[in-house]
């Protein structure tokens, strides 16, 4: 026979329980709208391109629940970061939830002390992006004078469409410990530190071919 005192704490630790559920109901899951901008740094030795993705969205006082997917790309999940571009000492992230019954999908709990849209910024590596360069010369029927261009192709096989994104083209040696697209196959994501990207690599003896905005797919000339 269970004694009162027994009931008691059945009773209480039902309704903490039930209590946590409720709060639980309470965050809403919130999906990352559409892109307000793109930027593709793109290294053509290693296949590696960091992304910087801005964003407005929506936040609501205490807790917030963001979610990011990865799903038919080749992004490298560990290296998501998300921050906020305004009232940053408003806005936290509490932690990165890489859900087993969800794959290819991360959460973002976030502890916001304003209520509003705020301009967010959300970066990761990815592969499957590389680019060419062709040059052209025509010169004068005395070939006297000679005008010289440079083209560049951009060929995305990442799986993301990047659309109107502003491109930087990079030259020079990169070493990775691993290889992003091997990563983004991982079925077990390591939570993601919050150090910056760049120190997932080394980038050696390499110097900007150019820094010019263009479209994912296409051709722009070069200067």
């Amino acid at each position: 026979m269970m004694s009162v005192r027994n009931l008691t704490a059945v009773a209480v630790g039902s309704l903490l329980i039930m209590a946590g559920a409720t709060a639980a109901k309470n965050v809403d899951l919130v999906t990352l709208p559409k892109r307000d901008t793109v930027q593709l740094t793109i290294y053509n030795s290693a296949d590696i391109t960091l992304v910087k993705e801005t964003r407005h969205i929506t936040l609501k006082k205490g807790a917030n629940k963001l979610q990011f997917s990865w799903a038919g790309t080749l992004i490298d999940p560990s290296s998501v970061e998300f921050r906020a571009l305004e009232h940053a000492d408003k806005i936290e992230v509490a932690d990165t939830v890489f859900p087993g019954q969800k794959p290819q999908h991360l959460f973002w709990n976030i502890h916001s002390q304003i209520e509003g849209q705020v301009k967010v910024e959300v970066m990761y590596f990815t592969s499957g992006l590389t680019w060419q360069m062709d040059y052209v010369a025509i010169t004068d029927p005395g070939e006297t004078l000679m005008q010289f261009r440079g083209y560049v192709r951009v060929y995305n096989n990442s799986g993301e469409a990047y659309e109107d994104a502003e491109i930087r083209l990079i030259v020079g040696t990169i070493n990775l410990v691993e290889k992003i697209a091997e990563l983004a196959k991982r079925k077990g994501i390591p939570v993601p530190d919050n150090g910056r990207l760049y120190e997932k690599l080394k980038y050696e003896a390499g110097q900007k071919a150019f820094d010019r905005a263009g479209r994912a797919a296409g051709e722009a000339e070069a200067p």
